[in-house]
């Protein structure tokens, strides 16, 4: 569907005044007469008095528009939901609020152990298009992770066919409520106002747009903190045809009173847009007023005229009370001003930019909307400095306006204003790398991944002027390039970054210590510790030397060094001490942070001193930590519940594993999708259940989706999780008997295992030593046990069952060689290891001896034990594997 172009509207907007003011049984009438060359209008007047209509019937003013006009309306009836009824997994509790096409309920899971309540988003019928569109906000929520933003938690599908999303229910009251009730002063605003541009600029870096900001859609908790809701409107910045299709004309998702001119006339939202409907709620923060006071009470075309053709008075002569008025005057009405521009080339580039002259406005620093004067910049240094000078001082100040203050001021200004200007210059060039007046329309249709890959490619040769500029683009890009899958680029965008803040700020610089730290994720995910260690400890040398209070950034310094140090040397204690550091540093602070990954890797650590139950134990503290923070249905909620299901089968729980892993896949793959590579790591745990239980092909079948997806082309450098995946596979290949999968796998490490972490190597090597022992390999199988017993003493000198699986096979190979005794000797040392992180190889190890008939009475009590810890921990259901090796048949 095409819109209305600014000359178009010229030409419809008379006819739409005449068709309003006409008695609307008569305006039908009116359209039908209209002369022969304005019949062309026809399709679209009629849906501009429709969406009028529609409007007026909901109360445009006092919530929010439909999501879409036309044929997807609401059924007629009345809403259909109630309290105490039952929608997919929720109990509707009361209900919080009411749309043109939805309505939103306070609600409870009605069984299971997650009680958290959610606002839970419901439509009112069944209209075509509706789970399309929350899938839609679904997807979009799924990239946000802020502070500032309510979290998604779940979206699906009820027994009717209709669709619900459950989000985070916050607790407070709306941005202009929370003001009043708390009476709140214009500095006060300000900072709240830093809050949601702050979030508003970080959906914006992940390419998403909200285009229904309002002070119902920004609520403020009890302690001040914003959260912005409802992105039920919003869509991506590289969003679809079909996604493009919901803003055209009469079907502008949009609170009037908060629309854009751009928004008014049908035309594509952006940025700009976002930044408008800002302007709009500062005035109404600020002020008191609507910046359309005057058109509100008329009809919905009267308030869109005058967003379109009215300059609204200056927030400051909209104020009640003179106090107001003066704290308005200048600065805050100049922001709000430039904000609400009528061209979106003269608003604000970005809400950081808007922001940043907020902050300067607090600071008492000159704004970027204020004329550039002298007399005006050396006016605010002398008010930021009239007690650290005197009145001489000053004086000379006021009349010598380019020197001193005032120029580093205006210097300063000049920066952001370059800075600013290239961000906007190079985000539009996505769209339009060739500033074609006509640009290629097909760039709008571009995949997100595939417009970040450009975009990224394109910063590594851009921007050379503007340093500053291109040193946050390549912040934000290097997280979003690994966050598609694109570790390689990644990997340029962030070495780059530590090149450029060298450049910029010299070796001993925050920012360079933060570039470094910026590589974490790489270096985790490509298992290049030694790199990350030594980079990380120079990192926190840096914060160290200048100062630093930032928690953090200190936790991060602290977090790579434990995790990193336990996977490059035996586990110390000075590893444990660096996490512990970074949890009390994170402990205390609000929302998201990386609290559940220390928790994750001081597990890592605990597995590497033998301590299973410490490391379950630790791990449950990473769940309960993302459980708190990002909610139950967060992906790295998900994640981290796979991972400790794989410790609570290294501690015996294998009911308790099974649970976890397949709630936590279950949750990654509702919020990431099918593919991403958490998803292997999970098929392989699983993998590893069903063969402890004697399923066997459904084993294998977890083998074969771990290999799909670990196999993908964005998922290839991911080595650990690649190598988990093969030690899962090898694992189930030698326990099932499949040597032929096996020997094609170890074929292609020959004599020489290798894999970044030391665990991960020890199964590999154990697996293929089984391997060259069946063909008889017995040179392959030696070199192999060597390495692996080179490698246990090294990291887990003082963990036998780290050296029990190299044990097993060492008695086979001693066996292979006709050395009875000394293979009894082995086999008698791995069973007598009393771990329950082993009980498969410590079961082969009896069947072994019993198959050479050397069962004495140690041996026998032994094996009673180990029967009697299966059978308390799950019993045949669970555990037929190993109970099958024990039996004495």
């Amino acid at each position: 569907m095409s819109v209305l172009s600014p000359d178009d509207w010229q030409l419809v907007e008379p006819l739409l005044d005449a068709a309003l003011s006409l008695p609307p049984a008569e305006r039908r009438h009116f359209l039908d007469t209209l002369p022969p060359a304005q019949q062309r209008w026809r399709a679209k007047l009629d849906r501009l008095l429709q969406a009028e209509a529609d409007a007026a019937g909901a109360g445009f003013l006092s919530r929010a528009a439909s999501l879409a006009g036309g044929t997807e309306g609401p059924g007629a009836g009345a809403p259909r939901w109630h309290a105490g009824q039952h929608v997919g997994p929720w109990a509707l509790i009361e209900e919080l609020g009411r749309g043109g096409m939805a309505s939103v309920w306070r609600a409870r899971p009605h069984s299971g152990d997650f009680q958290r309540e959610v606002a839970l988003k419901l439509p009112h019928s069944p209209a075509p298009g509706w789970l399309e569109r929350l899938r839609r906000e679904r997807d979009l929520l799924a990239r946000l992770q802020h502070a500032g933003i309510a979290r998604l938690y779940d979206a699906g599908v009820d027994s009717q066919g209709l669709p619900w999303l459950a989000m985070e229910c916050v607790q407070g009251r709306d941005i202009l409520a929370w003001c009043e009730a708390h009476r709140s002063s214009t500095r006060e605003r300000v900072g709240l106002l830093l809050q949601v541009a702050d979030a508003l600029q970080y959906a914006h870096s992940r390419l998403v747009l909200h285009r229904d900001i309002k002070p119902a859609n920004v609520m403020v908790q009890d302690d001040g903190q914003v959260r912005l809701l409802d992105f039920g409107i919003a869509r991506s910045l590289a969003a679809a045809e079909d996604e493009a299709a919901l803003t055209q004309l009469g079907q502008r998702p949009m609170t009037p009173e908060y629309a854009s001119p751009e928004q008014v006339r049908g035309e594509e939202p952006g940025i700009a847009s976002d930044v408008y409907a800002f302007g709009v709620l500062a005035y109404r923060l600020l002020s008191g007023a609507s910046p359309y006071a005057a058109a509100a009470p008329a009809s919905r075309h009267a308030l869109e005229r005058a967003v379109l053709e009215v300059e609204p008075p200056a927030a400051s002569t909209a104020a009640a009370d003179a106090a107001t008025r003066k704290a308005l005057r200048g600065d805050l009405d100049a922001i709000v001003g430039k904000a609400l521009a009528k061209d979106p080339a003269q608003r604000y580039a970005t809400l950081d930019a808007l922001a940043a002259d907020l902050r300067r406005h607090l600071a008492g620093e000159a704004v970027l909307a204020r004329p550039p004067s002298w007399r005006y910049r050396a006016g605010r240094v002398i008010a930021r400095h009239r007690w650290a000078v005197g009145v001489s001082t000053l004086a000379v100040l006021a009349l010598v306006g380019t020197t001193g203050w005032a120029v580093q001021e205006a210097r300063a200004a000049r920066q952001e204003a370059r800075r600013s200007g290239a961000m906007y210059e190079f985000l539009t060039g996505l769209f339009n790398p060739l500033r074609e007046a006509q640009p290629d329309t097909r760039n709008r249709d571009m995949p997100v991944r595939r417009l970040i890959e450009d975009g990224a490619e394109r910063v590594l040769g851009a921007l050379k002027d503007e340093p500053l500029a291109r040193e946050q683009l390549l912040i934000d890009l290097s997280t979003l390039t690994q966050q598609l899958g694109l570790p390689e680029l990644s990997r340029e965008l962030a070495e780059e970054r530590v090149r450029q803040a060298e450049a910029l700020h010299g070796t001993q610089s925050r920012a360079y210590a933060d570039a470094l730290l910026g590589q974490r994720d790489l270096w985790e995910s490509s298992g290049r510790y030694a790199q990350g260690y030594k980079a990380a400890g120079q990192a926190l040398a840096i914060y160290q030397a200048q100062g630093e209070h930032d928690p953090q950034r200190l936790a991060l310094a602290h977090l790579t060094l434990g995790g990193f140090g336990a996977r490059l040397h035996p586990p110390e204690q000075a590893d444990i001490e660096h996490l512990q550091t970074a949890a009390r540093l994170l402990s205390p602070l609000p929302g998201p942070n990386l609290l559940g990954v220390v928790y994750e890797q001081l597990t890592v650590v605990y597995i590497g001193r033998g301590d299973m139950e410490s490391a379950y134990q630790a791990g449950m503290l990473g769940i309960q930590a993302n459980r708190a923070q990002r909610g139950a249905e967060d992906w790295k909620t998900g994640a981290s519940e796979d991972q400790v299901g794989q410790f609570a089968m290294l501690t015996l729980r294998p009911a308790e594993a099974r649970k976890l892993i397949r709630h936590g896949l279950e949750v990654v793959r509702k919020t990431m999708g099918p593919d991403v590579v958490i998803l292997a790591r999970g098929e392989a745990n699983l993998a590893m259940l069903d063969m402890a239980a004697g399923k066997v092909e459904e084993a294998r079948a977890h083998v074969t989706e771990a290999r799909r997806i670990a196999a993908l082309p964005a998922n290839r450098a991911m080595v650990p999780f690649g190598l988990t995946v093969e030690a899962s596979a090898l694992d189930v290949a030698q326990q099932s008997g499949d040597w032929g999968a096996l020997h094609e796998a170890c074929q292609r490490w020959g004599r020489d295992v290798q894999a970044p972490q030391p665990a991960l190597r020890l199964r590999l090597q154990q697996a293929c030593a089984a391997e060259a022992l069946h063909v008889g390999d017995l040179g392959r199988a030696r070199a192999l046990l060597d390495q692996g017993q080179a490698v246990a003493r090294q990291f887990f000198a003082q963990v036998p069952a780290r050296h029990a699986a190299l044990w097993l096979r060492e008695g086979e190979w001693l066996a292979a060689l006709g050395r009875t005794d000394a293979a009894i000797e082995r086999w008698k040392q791995v069973l007598s290891v009393d771990d329950r992180s082993i009980v498969t190889a410590r079961a082969q190890a009896y069947a072994h001896l019993r198959e050479q008939h050397a069962l004495d009475a140690p041996t026998r009590a032994l094996a009673a034990r180990l029967r009697e810890q299966l059978h308390a921990a799950g019993g045949d259901a669970l555990l037929a594997t190993p109970l099958g090796l024990l039996a004495d048949g």
